[in-house]
């Protein structure tokens, strides 16, 4: 994938248990779409960092956004709130937000949820990107 910008921001960074880590790296793709790595556990401790990431975003007009949860282990009530208030804004601009490689867990926590409904999960980035790039308004 092509990188026009990147950003990395450790949640928790001043924390001093590593537990608590919750890396987000952020990239856009040449045609401004952000693709937003997550690596860690997300609950309660750290998802303010990914709301304020998704915040920012929605903010700056992207309204189509990746979330690759490929290294996500874990995610809570918590985390599943976060994404449900930022697919619920980024829905009001014509928007969507598709997840990447969920593992096991984190996909049945989607499915049991039943937010399988509201979000579009992807096996690859490339396959989230072509779909989002259908959905684009234009300039």
């Amino acid at each position: 994938m092509n990188v026009a910008a990147a950003q990395k921001t450790p949640a928790n960074a001043d924390s001093e248990e590593a537990p608590l880590n919750l890396e987000i790296d952020t990239q856009m793709t040449p045609d401004q779409i952000p693709v937003v790595r997550l690596k860690g556990e997300i609950d309660l401790h750290t998802c303010a960092e990914l709301r304020d990431t998704l915040r920012d975003l929605i903010e700056r007009e992207r309204y189509q956004i990746i979330i690759n949860l490929a290294e996500v282990p874990y995610l809570d009530s918590a985390a599943l709130g976060v994404l449900v208030d930022a697919v619920r804004r980024v829905r009001e601009h014509e928007g969507g937000i598709s997840l990447v490689s969920t593992t096991p867990f984190v996909r049945r926590a989607f499915e049991i949820t039943r937010l399988v409904k509201i979000f579009q999960l992807f096996d690859d980035d490339e396959a989230a990107l072509t779909e989002a790039r259908t959905h684009m308004q234009p300039a």
